[in-house]
């Protein structure tokens, strides 16, 4: 039922003071429902409502900034690609606004209710619909690129891994499809409805399905692998440090270990949880409809706290800056203070754009990087895995391949050693740690724990993501490239790096340490202007979403 006439919306927002974990900082009120899972980004939350409207919020303060009438109930969780937001409304149209001022970019109809969530990859927007298609749009225009024909409504939102796209449907199957064509590649029948979103990890698909079970199927095939009966239907997954994350309608959060699907933990909460859960700095946040938001502990289940509203949980979490950012079923928007310690690192809907549903493997550069242990606790060095796309190996068989050095580097009142010999002052990656590893070659990826290797065209451009702010960058190659050979692109557009900088997308100069600060510039009037293997330089972004590409 609607909480507000139609033609108004109702504007409140309570803003408080910052307190302990899981204390409220704010919290907004729409017009009606909110079951959209909020998205976090450049210190703004962009989130649906079923009061038609898509909300840009101050993430400090909850303020509004611009709204969106769409015409229908926005189940859909907005996406952030490039400063744009694209979402889906129930009267069946994608739109895609500008994220700064909300305006309209384009809006494509499909043949009925999109309750599903874009997935933008790639310059394309993939996502389902009622009419249960499944659709690939082009991002900057919004023209169908291709869609695939499912046997029946279209809930779950496609995750995009490899070029291939993962998506459930009504008619009881989990589909992967070739993202350039949308031809199929296999098809896996779950025995029941699929309104779970895929995650993809490691080689593997997870999903859940109405029959009660969550699958893990082979991504290449399609063949089960295993799976675990839970007591309901069951919520969209997440993967992270080896482990999965569901709820399910049995009211359980549960936490599987991804390898085996071996029962880890299980904390029962007072009703169904349809609510994805997000994990973030050891913790597992999510909703359940006994009207209250959970704050758990990774490892053992243990709950950390617990926030009640008077109503329901459908939405998602977004953690993002040490704040979890949800909305009710009562039409609020809700902001909260994180897990004590967590810096923030779930910030929209399945985690990502691609909606992988997981914290994928961190990308190295050729040279030195910054990088943490990505788990909820310590983490051997000698257990860390590190992959080319081709194969897999340990830390230390890395190594001895000449991949990486031996030890990594951080600081603790001083510069200590971690290695995986017992040599140094510690052979264990901790949690909010920051470690300096230096890579010898370009393309690697590392992660807190082996699989398989998720394979990638060796011909394509590698991407270094970028945060908004200082980014910590090397060269990504073996020898010295200009910095003027540099692209950047935001997912949408590509543009050499002095175009970036006449386009306002980064700063003039990167920064780097040789005996002192030097500068390096594309002109010829700084220090440098090449970037060279086993540097680290300092790079300033002014949006967020943007990536460097290194390659041809």
């Amino acid at each position: 039922m609607r909480q507000a006439t139609a033609g108004f919306v109702i504007l409140c927002v309570v803003t408080l003071l910052p307190g302990a974990p899981g204390d409220l900082v704010w919290s907004y009120a729409t017009g009606d429902v909110v079951c959209s899972s909020p998205a976090a980004e450049g210190g703004r939350v962009y989130v649906g409502s079923h009061d038609n409207n898509v909300y840009c919020l101050d993430a400090a303060t909850g303020a509004l900034v611009w709204s969106y009438a769409t015409g229908g109930d926005v189940y859909s969780c907005p996406a952030l690609s490039g400063g744009y937001v694209y979402v889906g409304s129930y009267i069946g149209r994608v739109y895609c606004l500008d994220a700064a001022t909300g305006a309209l970019v384009w809006s494509h109809n499909t043949g009925s209710n999109v309750y599903s969530s874009p997935a933008a990859h790639g310059g394309y927007v993939y996502v389902g619909s009622w009419d249960n298609n499944v659709y690939c749009l082009d991002a900057a225009t919004g023209a169908r690129v291709w869609s695939y024909a499912t046997g029946d409504w279209v809930f779950s939102s496609p995750t995009v891994v490899g070029g291939y796209v993962y998506v459930g449907s009504l008619d009881h199957n989990v589909y992967c499809l070739d993202a350039a064509t949308g031809g199929l590649v296999w098809s896996y029948d779950a025995r029941g409805f699929v309104y779970s979103s895929p995650a993809v990890s490691g080689g593997y698909v997870y999903v859940g399905s109405d029959d009660n079970n969550v699958y893990c199927l082979d991504a290449a095939t399609g063949a089960r692998v295993w799976y675990y009966p839970a007591g309901g239907s069951l919520s969209s997954p997440a993967v992270s440090g080896g482990y999965v994350y569901v709820g399910s309608w049995d009211h359980n959060v549960y936490c599987l270990d991804a390898a085996t699907g071996a029962l880890v933990w299980s904390y029962r909460t007072g009703y169904g949880v349809s609510s994805s859960p997000a994990v973030s700095g050891g913790y597992v946040y999510v909703g359940s409809r006994d009207n209250t938001l959970y704050c758990l502990d990774a490892a053992t289940g243990a709950r950390v706290w617990s926030h009640g509203t008077g109503c329901d949980f459908s939405s998602s979490p977004a953690v993002c800056g040490g704040r979890v950012y949800v909305g009710s079923d009562n039409g609020y928007v809700y902001c909260l203070e994180a897990g004590a310690g967590d810096p923030g690192e779930w910030p929209m809907f399945r985690h990502d754009l691609a909606h992988t549903g997981q914290h994928t493997p961190v990308p190295l550069n050729g040279g030195w990087n910054l990088v943490g242990c990505g788990t909820a606790a310590a983490t051997p060095l000698a257990d860390c895995c590190v992959t080319d796309g081709i194969d897999s190996r340990s830390y230390d068989d890395a190594v001895a391949a000449g991949w990486l050095q031996t030890m990594v580097c951080y600081y603790d009142v001083g510069y200590l050693e971690c290695r995986t010999d017992g040599a140094g002052d510690d052979d264990q990656l901790r949690p909010r740690y920051g470690y300096w590893l230096l890579a010898y070659r370009p393309g690697l990826r590392l992660s807190p724990w082996c699989a398989a290797a998720e394979a990638w065209p060796a011909e394509a451009p590698s991407e270094m993501p970028l945060n908004h702010g200082w980014n910590l960058i090397g060269s990504g190659l073996t020898y010295s490239r200009p910095l003027s050979w540099y692209q950047l692109t935001d997912g949408v557009d590509t543009k050499t790096y002095d175009e970036a900088v006449a386009a306002g997308w980064v700063a003039t100069v990167v920064y780097y340490y040789d005996g002192g600060y030097f500068v390096c510039r594309t002109d010829g009037t700084g220090d440098d202007e090449y970037l060279r293997p086993w540097y680290g330089y300092w790079l300033l972004t002014y949006q967020p979403g943007l990536a460097l590409l290194v390659g041809p």
